[in-house]
């Protein structure tokens, strides 16, 4: 019988997760920390979802914090580009971990799994959620190709420290350093250089497992930032197209042609919205006749 293939998930920062905030830090506890790469046939279809980093993207949306925070929704790391608020970008460590502090404390269990603390800077935390969201911004503008509109991503490139030397290079307009290029615009031609020079600074990682070489991301016990840029690598890679929700304006990946929302919950809104404004006439007509007692 053939054997099925073998699948590496990548583990979760931690399975239980405590926030403390003291003063403008987070003292993030972790519990049950899976350091290694995990063979889905180890731990079960039903575990898959609690352990798989990138499956816990993409069951959380971050916008429904209060009601329902846990809707099966489209946008994974997306949702990291927009935690603009304290509040969603507290909610997203608590969640899933710090995206990079400093290591408190950690110690291994006898269960082989680790316990630790790390700090995260709310500074830093911010400054993290607004270079992710400048970088989604340039690659939502890279898939757009002949469309690219050379004004954002040059703006979203001033968000970044280290590309702004591409920003002022686009906005001035300058010569290809390596000649023209067919079918690229000067904006294409640094937005991709831009994207290149982000993303080689989080390197993935080759892991051996059960005589199978497996590439995936480098997941520290500092944070889970490698993952995050990770999926942006894969979406930039198979030049998936990256979408703006109708109805929350959140970033989501397109993986079908003509989708417009990032979540079951907001087609729904949409759906309920097209047939509101098809058949408001009739029911406020049918509202009126009740009010009057007309028939």
């Amino acid at each position: 019988m053939k054997q099925p293939k073998l699948k590496v998930l990548t583990p979760v920062w931690a399975q239980q997760i405590e926030v403390k905030r003291q003063g403008d830090t987070l003292l993030v506890a972790g519990w049950g920390r899976i350091p290694y790469a995990i063979d889905e046939q180890d731990v079960g279809s039903e575990h898959v979802s609690k352990l798989d980093i990138f499956k816990r993207f993409h069951n959380y949306v971050l916008r429904n914090l209060a009601a329902e925070r846990r809707a099966a929704g489209d946008a994974g790391v997306y949702q990291f580009a927009d935690a603009n608020t304290d509040e969603k970008l507290i909610a997203f460590v608590e969640e899933f971990g710090p995206v990079w502090g400093k290591v408190r404390t950690s110690k291994w269990e006898e269960n082989g799994t680790m316990t630790l603390v790390v700090a995260q800077s709310m500074e830093k935390l911010r400054n993290e959620q607004k270079r992710f969201a400048a970088v989604a911004k340039i690659l939502q503008q890279v898939n757009r190709n002949s469309e690219a509109d050379a004004e954002i991503i040059a703006t979203q490139m001033d968000e970044v420290s280290f590309l702004v030397g591409y920003a002022l290079a686009l906005r001035g307009n300058l010569q290809y350093p390596d000649g023209p290029m067919d079918k690229e615009t000067p904006a294409l031609f640094w937005a991709n250089r831009a994207l290149c020079m982000v993303l080689n600074g989080y390197p993935s990682r080759l892991v051996p497992c059960k005589g199978e070489v497996f590439e995936m991301p480098d997941m520290n016990d500092e944070g889970i930032r490698n993952a995050i840029y990770w999926q942006l690598r894969r979406d930039y890679l198979a030049q998936r197209a990256i979408g703006n929700c109708l109805n929350c304006g959140g970033h989501f990946p397109i993986y079908k042609r003509g989708a417009r929302a990032c979540s079951e919950s907001c087609r729904r809104a949409l759906r309920n919205q097209k047939y509101w404004n098809k058949k408001k006439n009739t029911v406020n007509r049918a509202r009126r006749k009740k009010r009057t007692g007309r028939k």
